[in-house]
């Protein structure tokens, strides 16, 4: 499920990278979805340390 949600946010922030610089509201999705792939790569790192 990490995976899928950090897939998902990837092509969400690439297409929203393509009109950041004329959006704010663009540029700010695309700072969410970064920090939930970064939210959920260090969940799953923290499972896989532990088993």
């Amino acid at each position: 499920m990490l995976d899928a949600c950090m897939a998902m946010c990837q092509l969400c922030m690439d297409e929203c990278m393509k009109h950041a610089d004329m959006s704010e509201v663009c540029k700010m999705c695309a700072q969410a979805c970064q920090a939930c792939m970064d939210a959920c790569m260090a969940v799953k790192n923290s499972m896989m340390a532990m088993g």
